[in-house]
């Protein structure tokens, strides 16, 4: 996203907390670039300046590589920052994206090429579907 202060693009991380009734964004920090080790040093810098580390019991994240590898993504650095375990509680939409891949992989096969070509009709024909109904 373009910075406020300047013209230039920064990564920027959200960082909500919830429960008990508590829904909060507690920080959206800059982040020096959009790796694994800056996001995990982001959400354990923000959660240490709150005072909040022993009450954080779990995490949701996208399932980018990023933040759920399974040897050094964010999410493991971010445990190991807390010294303790963390429930894992990946997107629910981001899960639902791995899950139709896998079904249209079943379905169709693999992809020869960055299109699918059964998608690419249907977006041709769009024109002609009876959207009333």
């Amino acid at each position: 996203m373009e910075d406020i202060g300047s013209r230039e693009t920064v990564d920027r991380l959200p960082i909500i907390v919830s429960g008990h009734g508590v829904d909060q964004l507690l920080a959206v920090p800059k982040l020096p670039a959009g790796t694994r080790e800056a996001s995990a040093a982001a959400v354990y810098e923000s959660a240490v300046s709150c005072n909040i580390c022993p009450q954080i019991k779990g995490m949701c994240f996208d399932t980018t590589s990023v933040n759920s590898g399974s040897r050094s993504g964010a999410c493991i650095l971010l445990e190991q920052k807390m010294g303790k375990d963390l429930l894992w509680f990946a997107c629910r939409h981001h899960i639902l994206e791995i899950v139709l891949e896998a079904v249209v992989l079943h379905a169709l096969g693999p992809s020869k090429g960055p299109d699918i070509l059964i998608f690419k009709q249907f977006q041709s024909q769009w024109q002609f579907v009876d959207r009333s109904s």
